[in-house]
């Protein structure tokens, strides 16, 4: 087996976003009139299972605000506006050592592809600040505002891999939240979780390699083998 594509999420993978989402999140809370204040390792459970860029859903999941489903799309959607605002005035640097991965890959002839469940505009000015019109070089393919709660087959990454013509079995997920993890390896794709540690506040310095990724191909449990358990292998 080869590895063809590497899909790499953007939050906590090419980009350190957390005190950005954070901000975003606390503000939207206030704006909200709500008592709720996070802490980092607040948001970090819940961007665990819901991915950063939905996290402030798991605030409002219970009644009564819950059965209140405009007052919870203006919420997220004002915590999106936080965001972007963010992001425009304060840009995440892009974390080295995934752009030594991205460099690596592609000098063995490995597309990179984003896909990603923020929104389209943060994705792109994300983007654009650091690699500006070599966005398009560099990624093969770039996904804002994806689902990854579709049926098995029918979500983005099977679209993106037909698009490509490349085999579920020869692409690698990467990412830091389960829907994403989860949604890749419906598809059938191996998937490689760079979460940050419990309640550690520094994120760890490790990072995924292109040759540990050969590695991880190479071991003996395939990705069917793998999927009866709800966990995926850390950097």
């Amino acid at each position: 087996m080869s590895i063809d594509v590497i899909f790499l999420g953007l939050d906590g993978v090419l980009f350190d976003t957390e005190a950005l989402h954070l901000a975003a999140c606390n503000a939207a809370f206030t704006n909200a009139e709500l008592s709720i204040r996070w802490t980092l390792p607040a948001l970090r459970a819940a961007a665990a299972t819901h991915g950063y860029a939905r996290a402030i859903g798991s605030a409002v999941a219970n009644p009564p605000l819950s059965r209140d489903k405009r007052r919870v799309a203006e919420l997220l959607e004002d915590k999106h506006r936080q965001f972007h605002q963010a992001i425009l005035a304060h840009p995440p640097r892009a974390q080295a050592a995934a752009l030594a991965l991205i460099e690596d890959a592609s000098a063995a002839g490995c597309k990179i592809c984003i896909l990603t469940d923020l929104p389209a505009p943060a994705t792109s000015a994300l983007l654009d600040r650091y690699f500006g019109t070599d966005v398009n070089s560099v990624f093969s393919v770039v996904a804002g505002g994806a689902s990854f709660n579709g049926p098995a087959g029918t979500g983005p990454y099977a679209h993106a891999l037909h698009a490509m013509g490349v085999a579920p079995r020869d692409a690698i997920a990467i990412d830091t939240a389960v829907p994403a993890l989860r949604a890749a390896a419906d598809a059938g794709l191996w998937t490689v979780s760079v979460a940050p540690y419990g309640t550690d506040v520094v994120r760890p310095r490790q990072f995924i390699t292109f040759d540990a990724l050969h590695e991880l191909q190479a071991s003996p449990y395939t990705p069917d083998q793998q999927r009866p358990v709800p966990q995926h292998r850390a950097a």
